[in-house]
C-alpha cells in the first residue's frame, strides 16, 4: 500500500511538472512532457523504490543529447557516454529513442545513496541500482559488442579504494551474466555473476579489456580479455592474466625452489632449479595455479602453486614466503 501510495503520488507531481525540463524552464515551443510509468527492476534483495523525485528528474520533455540520425550504429566496439549523459540512442533498433542516465536513489541500502542506471522509453522508466556509492567514480559505455541489432551497456565503479566492479546489461536492462571468476574459484567461493571485480581499460576486436587483481606472490594488476560468447553469457577470451614488465617489478628468491620450463600461456616443461639471489619478473598468471615469470638473466617458466589454507599459496608444499624474501601483497 505504501509504495502504491508513493506511484500516485509520483504520477499526481508529473502532471504539474511535465511542462519542465532538468534544471530549467522549457522554451515556450518545447512539447509537454509525456506521462512516465516507473517500472523497478528486480535486484539481489529488494527493487530500488522509483520516488516522485526521481521520475520527475527524468521526465523531460525531449532528449537532452540525441544521436544523430544520420549516425551509423556501433558495430563491434563501444564508447564511452559518461561525459554525455543523459544520451539519448535507438539501442533496441526500433526506431524510437531510449534515454540512458545514471542517478542516485537517496537512502536506499541502509541509507547509503548509489548510482543507478535508468533507462527511460516513451512513457516507461526502468532503473538498475548498483552496488556503488554516488561519491565514488564511474563510467558507463553503451555499444553493439556482440552485433546482435542491439547495444549493451557496460558500467564500472570503486567501491573504495581500487574495489573496481563492473556491470554489463542488454539494451532493456536485462543484466548479463558472467562466467564465474577463476580468481574465487581457487578458493572454493561462488562468486556474484552478476558483476565482474576489476575496470574496464577499454573495448577492442569485440573484446572487453579488463583489468584487474591477482593476489598471487604479492598483489599484481593484470590485463585480460573478455567477451559475449553464444550463450549469451560473458567469459574470458584470454587464458592468462597479463602483467605490464618494470625493472622495479621484481621478486628475489631467498630459497632454491623448482620451477618449470614455459613460455607465457604455455604447459610446463622441463623443471629446473631458482637458486637463492636469483630475481623474478612476474609476466602472467591464470588466477588460481599458475605464475608465468622471466630470470633476471632471460630465462621463463612458470611456477606452479595451490591455494594455502587460509591466504597465500603453496609450492611443493611449504608457504610461498618461504622462498622469497618479500611479498609486495597490499592491504
Amino acid at each position: 500500500m505504501k509504495r502504491s501510495r508513493i506511484y500516485m503520488v509520483g504520477l499526481c507531481l508529473l502532471l504539474v511538472l511535465s511542462g519542465c525540463e532538468r534544471g530549467a524552464a522549457a522554451p515556450a515551443e518545447a512539447p509537454a512532457a509525456p506521462a512516465v510509468t516507473a517500472v523497478a527492476v528486480k535486484l539481489e534483495e529488494a527493487p530500488p523504490q522509483v520516488t516522485p523525485e526521481v521520475v520527475a528528474a527524468l521526465a523531460t520533455p525531449e532528449p537532452v543529447k540525441a544521436a544523430a540520425e544520420d549516425e551509423e550504429r556501433i558495430l563491434g566496439w563501444c564508447r564511452s557516454i559518461t561525459d554525455e549523459l543523459p544520451f539519448a540512442a535507438d539501442l533496441d533498433g526500433d526506431g524510437a529513442l531510449e534515454i540512458v542516465d545514471v542517478t542516485t536513489l537517496p537512502g536506499e541500502r541502509d541509507g547509503c545513496p548509489r548510482w543507478t542506471v535508468s533507462l527511460q522509453k516513451g512513457g516507461e522508466v526502468k532503473l538498475v541500482e548498483t552496488l556503488i556509492l554516488d561519491d565514488m567514480p564511474f563510467e558507463l559505455w553503451v555499444g553493439d559488442l556482440d552485433e546482435d541489432g542491439g547495444y549493451e551497456l557496460f558500467l564500472h565503479g570503486d567501491l573504495a579504494s581500487d574495489d573496481y566492479i563492473f556491470y554489463a546489461w542488454r539494451c532493456d536492462l536485462t543484466p548479463i551474466p558472467f562466467e564465474p571468476d577463476d580468481r574465487y574459484v581457487r578458493w572454493g567461493e561462488e562468486p556474484d555473476t552478476a558483476i565482474f571485480d576489476g575496470f574496464i581499460q577499454g573495448f577492442e576486436d569485440g573484446h572487453i579489456v579488463v583489468e584487474g587483481v591477482v593476489d598471487m606472490l604479492g598483489t599484481h594488476w593484470g590485463v585480460r580479455t573478455l567477451a559475449i560468447g553464444d550463450d549469451g553469457v560473458i567469459g574470458p577470451v584470454s587464458t592468462v592474466w597479463a602483467f605490464e614488465e618494470g625493472e622495479d617489478r621484481y621478486l628475489t628468491v631467498s630459497s632454491p625452489l623448482t620451477a618449470y620450463a614455459a613460455d607465457v600461456r604455455k604447459d610446463p616443461g622441463e623443471p629446473f632449479i631458482l637458486a637463492a639471489g636469483e630475481t623474478l619478473f612476474p609476466l602472467a598468471s591464470d588466477g588460481y595455479s599458475r605464475m608465468w615469470f622471466r630470470t633476471g638473466s632471460g630465462r621463463t617458466g612458470v611456477l606452479l602453486l595451490v591455494p594455502g589454507e587460509d591466504f597465500g599459496w603453496l609450492i611443493d608444499g611449504r608457504p610461498e614466503e618461504e622462498y622469497f624474501e618479500f611479498l609486495p601483497y597490499s592491504g
